[in-house]
């Protein structure tokens, strides 16, 4: 599957390979790059293989998804209320919303299911409320349902029912380390708890199997992404990947990190015998992934540090990932994260040094001056970027820890700068790589302003970092990231060739054809 013959000619090919940059046409035997040349070689070399002519069109390494959460993604599009600011203009209209969902949705033989709402980041800067919900507001819309409504998926707001469900209702009622509940002078919940995502029950293998068949193509194929490094929730996104990849209809690859900490524990992952380089070209196991902290505010935008480890705790839970072998990957949302966590792996790799490739989740996004960087340099710690923040976020940061997006200066330092969406369904239209791209290049935010126009990179870069980047910080540069003979043929087919447009065409540039593995996945 996904291992075809194919000749791809007359293009205007982009290899991303120092070795040959540039070529015309390539030959793709089994499903790997066998040849990389002019159309009349790569013809005469192909016999009856299939020919696809793309009539000039730029031709790319496929896009690689640095960190994404793709069953997330697609649920949040089809099994909850998908009710960002805009289009919805204020709480009143997602009530709205809500409440007709809730109609339509009766209880069924074991009580009624939930109801989620995936809402935008910094909801109570985009309402003319200017407030989120409260609990009493969500119990108006059902006290038959338990009611999450989600400003992106580390604030919550809950209805009383859901509140008793996940254990917060009471006024006695302590938290998990990292978790804010907001009461009121009586000691009640408000309604708004933060950093409870991972608390709710997990959809089923059939709801989940259901949603990647609607939009696992529309999202990601359609976009030129053909390798994502995924996050999955629960065992039931396993399963219905798995599923989907045996039967051959999900035209991704996917390489997987398992949530440590509150979801397994490392003899747990230990007793599975998973161990690192599992999987096939399709589907893989990657490592682990671990969280230092949450959003780092309270959940109105006020700044405060929402630590989920002890640091005796933390380091002896990285020293355990690094001993066993596997490549750990830890979210960080503060400076204080960052500098907690480089203290974490200098523990673990003065204990026991060894080759790794470790990496800080969203830290290129966080890092404020050179001596984080030559840390990161020295401790060969990966960073990671979603750029599309700056245009979502770039308007609403507020007052919380400084978040520059120094792209320009990491890589300037020698960094290697790992792009991906972060997709979890909250910004649908930040999901493409291309997006990403021009909100490297440009710096634009969604309401027209430039964000710190002096960390723009170059189109070159800002491919590479959803290419080469993170193919290598993946363990997976023999396979992809560049278009060279050997490696798999997995190519983005582009209407126009962005490295000759204005940049601020970037945001209107599309992919014409996906091609996994010398399969045209996606024709425009």
């Amino acid at each position: 599957m996904y291992r075809a013959n194919l000749a791809l000619t007359n293009a205007n090919i982009y290899t991303f390979d120092e070795r040959q940059p540039r070529a015309e046409a390539a030959f793709v035997r089994d499903g790997r790059i066998a040849q990389l040349g002019t159309t009349d070689d790569i013809l005469a070399l192909a016999g009856d293989a299939p020919v696809l002519d793309v009539d000039g069109q730029t031709v790319v390494p496929g896009f690689i998804d640095g960190h994404a959460h793709l069953e997330m993604t697609c649920l949040a599009l089809t099994r909850c209320v998908s009710c960002a600011v805009p289009p919805y203009a204020s709480l009143a209209e997602i009530a709205a919303e809500l409440s007709a969902v809730a109609e339509r949705t009766p209880p069924g033989p074991e009580g009624a299911p939930w109801i989620i709402g995936r809402s935008s980041f910094g909801l109570q800067l985009r309402v003319p409320e200017g407030r989120l919900f409260t609990r009493q507001e969500l119990d108006a819309v059902s006290r038959v349902h338990p009611i999450v409504v989600y400003s992106s998926i580390h604030v919550g707001m809950l209805n009383t029912l859901a509140l008793q469900e996940l254990g917060f209702w009471e006024q006695s009622a302590e938290p998990p380390m990292g978790i804010v509940v907001h009461r009121d002078a009586e000691g009640w919940p408000t309604g708004v708890v933060t950093e409870m995502w991972d608390l709710l029950p997990a959809f089923s293998v059939a709801d989940t199997t259901a949603a990647l068949r609607e939009k696992a193509h529309e999202l990601f194929v359609v976009n030129g992404v053909t390798t994502i490094h995924n996050l999955p929730y629960a065992a039931s996104d396993l399963v219905a990947v798995q599923d989907l990849q045996a039967a051959g209809e999900l035209p991704l690859r996917l390489r997987y990190f398992v949530h440590a900490g509150r979801h397994m524990d490392l003899a747990e992952l230990a007793a599975l015998g998973i161990r690192p380089g599992f999987g096939d070209e399709l589907l893989a196991f990657g490592g682990v992934k671990a969280f230092i902290d949450g959003c780092c505010h309270d959940g109105y935008g006020n700044k405060l540090w929402d630590v989920k480890w002890t640091r005796a705790d933390l380091f002896d839970f990285v020293a355990g990932v690094h001993d066993a072998g596997h490549q750990l990957w830890m979210h960080i949302n503060s400076q204080l994260s960052i500098d907690l966590g480089l203290d974490a792996y200098e523990y673990a790799l003065n204990r026991k040094p060894r080759p790794h490739r470790h990496r800080l989740e969203h830290s290129a996004d966080f890092i404020i001056d050179q001596p984080q960087i030559e840390r990161f340099k020295r401790l060969g710690v990966g960073v990671v970027t979603t750029p599309q923040f700056i245009y979502s976020q770039g308007d609403t940061m507020g007052n919380r820890y400084p978040r520059p997006f120094g792209l320009r200066s990491l890589i300037d330092a020698g960094l290697e700068v790992i792009g991906s969406s972060d997709s979890t369904g909250t910004v649908p239209d930040g999901i493409a790589p291309l997006f990403n791209i021009a909100c490297a290049v440009t710096r634009r935010t969604q309401r027209g302003s430039v964000y710190h126009p002096e960390e723009a990179v170059s189109v070159g870069d800002a491919f590479r970092m959803f290419n080469i980047w993170p193919a290598r910080w993946a363990f997976e540069d023999e396979l992809k990231g560049t278009l060279s003979p050997g490696k798999l043929g997995d190519f983005a087919v582009l209407a126009d060739d962005p490295f000759q447009i204005e940049p601020e065409a970037l945001f209107d540039l599309e992919v014409d054809a996906t091609i996994l593995g010398g399969e045209v996945v996606y024709r425009r």
